[in-house]
């Protein structure tokens, strides 16, 4: 993917692919958008042909290069994420060890002590230094555990973000790229169920189509639980107008796959279809059954551009939703 115009020489992305230093997670600028994801095809006839001829010039068989965060660039993000949790884990570990040796030696005082040994220490002076010792090891370890425990969370949420980000997409201009690539330009809304439950929710937004487009959410419908591919094909057609609205799952057993773990990570069932909202960072915003809340999507995220538009310091904070 074509880095975008912008102002400064080296733009920083919070996720970006490809790019070997991870910003902390707020933009510190926006870049703008991707014309060439987003240009609409002059010919469609001649975007169909180069779809079955790679050799045709302009043409985009394969998805775009795209190269998912290592497991370096995974611990500068967390990292990024939780700036002083590396020194908390310093600070903490120092002092689990410095009980824990002071606890030691202060066991042999007490066998001293017990022993009656010569110019051994009070034994309660001793026992209390113990019990100090035994409480520091026990508060201090479990903080370190805390924090060891969130930051496994942490990267375990970032690696399912970057399995996600790795899914393949069309856009209705023929175009394939990994959903990754659309980072910072558009707010992916994923809707997850049967044939039925994926069409109730595309008619629900419809409703509120303007202004959710004027707030960058682009709708991925995926019927993946049973129902026929006629069907399937049906909610799949995209037209022209919906380049910046809709886009269609490709390989649909890896995003299958995907929802199956996660699914049985959270323990939730699909009878009533399941939604994931990214942020422009690709973050997952939030999760649920049911039809998305568009409604408050529409309410609760700023737009893109224009008006009311965030920028600078406080891009990528944009909602709960």
């Amino acid at each position: 993917m074509q880095a975008s115009n912008c102002s400064c020489s080296k733009p920083i992305r919070l996720s970006a692919c490809g790019c070997d230093v991870v910003a902390p997670l707020v933009m510190l600028h926006r870049t703008r958008t991707p014309q060439h994801l987003f240009r609409s095809a002059r010919h469609p006839g001649r975007a169909r042909h180069a779809r079955r001829n790679p050799t045709v010039a302009g043409s985009d068989p394969e998805p775009q290069p795209y190269r998912s965060l290592d497991k370096r660039q995974l611990g500068l993000r967390s990292e990024a994420e939780a700036p002083y949790r590396s020194l908390r884990v310093v600070l903490f570990g120092f002092q689990v060890l410095s009980a824990g040796v002071a606890f030691v030696i202060g066991s042999t005082q007490l066998v001293s002590a017990l022993a009656n040994a010569p110019r051994h220490l009070p034994l309660q002076e001793v026992a209390q230094g113990l019990a100090i010792d035994a409480a520091g090891i026990g508060i201090f370890g479990w903080l370190l555990k805390r924090d060891l425990d969130a930051r496994d969370k942490q990267i375990a949420r970032m690696t399912r973000e970057e399995d996600l980000g790795s899914l393949q997409i069309e856009l209705a201009n023929k175009k394939t790229l990994r959903l990754a690539q659309l980072r910072q330009f558009v707010r992916i809304v994923i809707v997850a169920g049967t044939s039925q439950q994926v069409q109730d929710a595309l008619e629900k937004a419809e409703e509120f189509r303007e202004p959710l487009e004027e707030r960058g959410v682009m709708v991925i419908p995926l019927p993946i639980f049973e129902d026929s591919n006629a069907e399937k094909d049906k909610q799949n057609q995209l037209i022209d107008k919906d380049l910046r609205w809709k886009a269609t799952a490709l390989r649909q057993g890896d995003w299958a796959s995907w929802f199956q773990i996660q699914m049985k990570t959270a323990n939730k069932k699909p009878e009533k279809g399941l939604y994931i909202s990214l942020r422009m960072d690709g973050r997952v915003r939030g999760s649920g059954t049911g039809s998305p809340p568009w409604d408050r999507l529409a309410v609760a995220l700023p737009p893109v551009s224009g008006p009311g538009a965030w920028g600078g310091l406080l891009d990528g904070f944009d909602g709960s939703v």
